[in-house]
């Protein structure tokens, strides 16, 4: 009876860890977000994880639905990035801590608040698109505390 808990136990962990060095090599590369509509503007992210753990987000902003007419605002967050523990959400959903360590955070050569900070996120890779969690996971904005659930309205696709 032990021995086949034991073995169950040593597949389900074997199958976790396949699962997040997978999406740890999924993650790897440049995102496109799609055009979303936030605070009266269009945004568009573009995202960029590389292998050694950093990582480039590009904030641009736009007065059209389609993201074609920018209004020449961007903001830019570097740093460095951690894939932590999978779990799963409370609808079920695979997803992946990740924290952000943000180095820099600028916009129009302006530092701006938020630099030097730890973002705790979760992620997943669903269907191709990248999903963050529902909530920003800025201290500032949830308390330092983690997202539960993802926000599959507002992804990224590979590029």
């Amino acid at each position: 009876m032990y021995k086949l808990i034991a073995i169950a136990v040593a597949s389900l962990l074997a199958t976790g860890t396949v699962h997040a060095k997978s999406l740890s090599n999924q993650l790897v590369g440049q995102w496109q977000s799609q055009c979303k509509k936030a605070s009266g503007r269009y945004l568009q992210v573009i995202s960029r994880f590389t292998e050694a753990g950093e990582y480039r987000a590009t904030s641009n902003f736009y007065t059209d639905s389609a993201c074609s007419a920018p209004m020449g605002m961007e903001i830019v967050s570097t740093g460095r990035y951690r894939l932590g523990a999978l779990f799963t959400t409370a609808a079920g959903e695979s997803a992946q801590e990740i924290d952000l360590d943000v180095g820099e955070l600028r916009s129009g050569g302006m530092t701006l608040p938020g630099a030097g900070e730890r973002v705790h996120q979760i992620i997943s890779i669903i269907d191709g698109r990248l999903v963050f969690g529902d909530a920003p996971g800025l201290p500032a904005v949830t308390g330092g505390q983690r997202p539960t659930k993802l926000n599959k309205n507002f992804y990224s696709n590979k590029q």
